[in-house]
């Protein structure tokens, strides 16, 4: 591009800023800043910098010894069906397998804290959250495998079929809400919630 300011011509790159312009950052930058919502209410805390329960009326935690011993299995089995998925993609078994490897306790305990209602839109790594909702291990060792274009009923396992492109789950897991709210289920699973069981 060029342009022209009296007897000086100043050519510039596509995209470039002008000589004398600010920046399309530096505009937004000076611009103040939008209204934002009063975020009333208290900071919720619920564990300590080295990460101790610190108990909270709002968040009770009732975990049996039988609870944890349970939790405990799920880590340890979706720690080792990783460890078999791994060596298998790397003997050329499976196409692709993204390992969970250190995101275990955040599947295992996120899964656990679905309610049944709950649907699960995963992303290619969630093979706890799987387990968590009964998919059956070889299933997943299947679609990776390019054998199966996914060998469970979403609906019945309230578990989607896995996006393997990055961020898609979003969307996809906003439709479902979208079309929920649109069909009145929301107020369907708030009451089903809310009913003493």
């Amino acid at each position: 591009m060029t342009v022209e300011s009296g007897a000086a011509t100043t050519a510039a790159l596509p995209n470039q800023p002008l000589p004398n312009q600010p920046l399309p950052n530096q505009a937004l930058a000076d611009q103040p800043a939008p209204e934002m919502p009063d975020q009333a209410g208290e900071f919720i805390q619920l564990l300590t910098p080295e990460g101790e329960r610190i108990d909270h009326p709002d968040y009770p935690l009732e975990l049996s010894a039988a609870n944890i011993r349970d939790m405990y299995r799920d880590l340890v089995l979706v720690r080792r069906i990783d460890t078999e998925a791994i060596s298998l993609q790397r003997q050329g078994e499976l196409g692709i397998w993204a390992s969970l490897l250190g995101q275990e306790a955040a599947q295992i305990g996120s899964g656990r804290a679905l309610s049944p209602d709950d649907m699960v839109f995963p992303t290619y790594r969630e093979h706890g959250v799987a387990w968590c909702r009964g998919i059956d291990p070889v299933k997943l060792l299947e679609l990776y495998r390019g054998v199966s274009h996914g060998g469970w009923a979403p609906e019945e396992h309230k578990f989607h079929l896995y996006t393997i492109v990055i961020g898609s789950q979003t969307l996809h897991a906003t439709g479902y809400a979208m079309g929920i709210q649109r069909d009145g289920g929301h107020r369907l699973l708030r009451r089903r919630r809310h009913q003493p069981g």
